[in-house]
Formats: C-alpha cells, sequence, structure tokens
C-alpha cells in the first residue's frame, strides 16, 4: 500500500454558514457550494468537505458538536485501494462509491475512507533567504505575505481513551510508521510514508477519558507566512488558540485558532522530513516537549 497523504477532511457542522466563513479566511480556494455543502481545496488540491451535522452520508464520528467525521486517505493507485479494502473488510464494512473511493471506521469510531489521490504535485516554493556564508536574495526586499495560502493539509491529532490501540491499528492494518511517541502510553506520531513529514495522523491520551478531535493542520511555505496568516485571520475576528510558537517535536512552526467546524486548526511548516532510517524516540510528554517557545494569545497588530 503506498499512501500519499490526506485527500480530504470531512466535517460535520452545526453552522455551516458560519464553518464557510472561516474557511475562506483561512486562505484555502473555494470548488464548490450549496446550501447545503461546500468544497474547498489547498494548493496541491487537498480537499476541505463542510456538511450539516445531519447529513445522511455524515459516519457517526466521536465527540461532541462539530468535528471531523471522515478523513479521506490518498494512495497511489487502485491496486491500492483494493489492498486496503481487502484487509479492512476481514473484521468491519466496508463500503464502495461509484467512483472508487472505500469507506469505513477506524478502531476509535473515525470515519476513514480510502481514494486514488487527487492532490497534485508542488512547484518550487521557497522565498530567497539570506544566512551567513549563503546568499540567495540579491538587490531584493524579503518577501512579505498579505495572509496564509495553505498548500496542503498536513495532519489530524485526536485525544482518546488507549493511544496504543489506535496505535496498533494505523501500524499493524495500514503499515503507517511509528516517528515518535511519548512516554507510558500518552501518545504516538505516526505518518503514513516510509519517507515524509513528521507525521501525519497523531493520538494523545486523553486527560479525561474523553475522545475527541484536537486539530488539523494545513501546511503553509514557511515561518513568515505562519505570521501573515495569523494576523490576517486575527483581524478577520477568529481567535488564537496558543501560538505563535515552535515545537519541539516535530521542529515545526505553529499558530492554532478555534475553528467553528470543530476543534483547532493550525498554520504550521518547517517539520522534520524523516525517512525509514530515522529511529523513533520516546519523551516525557510535557510543557516543554510541546513546544520549544510559545505566545498563548498571537500577536499585536
Amino acid at each position: 500500500m503506498t499512501f500519499v497523504g490526506i485527500d480530504r477532511i470531512t466535517y460535520g457542522v452545526s453552522n455551516i454558514d458560519k464553518a464557510r466563513r472561516f474557511f475562506t479566511d483561512w486562505g484555502v480556494s473555494k470548488l464548490s457550494r450549496t446550501n447545503g455543502r461546500a468544497l474547498f481545496c489547498t494548493v496541491n488540491h487537498s480537499e476541505i468537505l463542510l456538511l450539516p451535522r445531519g447529513h445522511k452520508s455524515l459516519p457517526r464520528g466521536i465527540g461532541r458538536g462539530s468535528t471531523v467525521r471522515e478523513i479521506t486517505w490518498g494512495v497511489k493507485s487502485k491496486r491500492d485501494v483494493t489492498a486496503i479494502a481487502n484487509e479492512l473488510s476481514k473484521d468491519r464494512e466496508v463500503a464502495e462509491d461509484k467512483d472508487g473511493t472505500i469507506h469505513t471506521t477506524d478502531d476509535l469510531g473515525i470515519g476513514i475512507a480510502f481514494r486514488r489521490t487527487k492532490r497534485r504535485p508542488y512547484k518550487e516554493l521557497r522565498a530567497p533567504l539570506n544566512s551567513p556564508g549563503t546568499v540567495e536574495r540579491i538587490d531584493q526586499r524579503a518577501t512579505f505575505y498579505p495572509r496564509a495560502v495553505p498548500q496542503s493539509i498536513g495532519h489530524t491529532v485526536w485525544y482518546v481513551r488507549d493511544p496504543g490501540k489506535i496505535e496498533a491499528f494505523y501500524i499493524d492494518r495500514l503499515a503507517f510508521f511509528v516517528t515518535d511517541r511519548f512516554a507510558d502510553n500518552a501518545g504516538v506520531f505516526m505518518r503514513c510514508q516510509a519517507a515524509g513529514g513528521h507525521h501525519n495522523h497523531v493520538v494523545f491520551k486523553s486527560p479525561d477519558g474523553s475522545q475527541r478531535l484536537d486539530h488539523v493542520a494545513f501546511l503553509v511555505r514557511d515561518i513568515n507566512e505562519v505570521i501573515a496568516g495569523g494576523k490576517y485571520i486575527t483581524g478577520k475576528g477568529w481567535k488564537t488558540a496558543v501560538g505563535p510558537g515552535r515545537h519541539w517535536m516535530s521542529s515545526a512552526y505553529f499558530w492554532y485558532f478555534e475553528n467553528p467546524s470543530g476543534a483547532m486548526a493550525e498554520y504550521f511548516t518547517d517539520e522534520d522530513h524523516v525517512t525509514a532510517d530515522w529511529q523513533p524516540q520516546t519523551v516525557e510528554r510535557t510543557r516543554e516537549s510541546f513546544a520549544e517557545w510559545f505566545l498563548p494569545n498571537g500577536l499585536g497588530a
């Protein structure tokens, strides 16, 4: 099975108009809109589908209120989809759409789907950078972003009762990879490719026993775009949850916002790229392992 990444996030939302407004301000492109649904995409065509909470096509999901109800994983070929269907149908119902997408649920109860990817390759994105001994930008100012334009959906993070159980499903059944862990079964960072970004799917042990979405993360080009995006969306009236800051686990810069579609949305950039040679580490889950530094309430104007 050759995974590409997250192809679509499907939300079930209480207020479709507010959810549409958030993602319009967030910087993703609108693909379609009707009274009952909205479809957006990032630059590489990772998709965000918004549906009313009671829509008949939505899996039941976990957690209360507006939240992610299904994660669609992109794979390279129809053969990969068939292999996944054969594996998961051993112990759960698997349904197939007319377009060949298959749907089921994971061991947490989250809806999961698999399809031949619709994601597109990137063009060169990095802005030129000057650093000691390396000069890339000559006779020109640095790149200044008016807002963020998310390039891709990077990962989801969830609170669960038993991270080890969910890890076993994704590692044993879907051949994901463990990148890093928190000690005492407090959490696990997983990726869907041997070589790729630090994590695509993360589960943390719930402190109160409730199971719920924590956030969905959107990749942007650099730290300057994280800041520009955060300032822009703050100006639109959306509230910071935490950030900006820099994670210790993954090395990524971040800024989280409250999302009316469910939990939080994160701008992030500059995460670690790991390969099959990477050796997972196990560390204590502490404030320091969450972030090298962070601001709790955003930036001033």
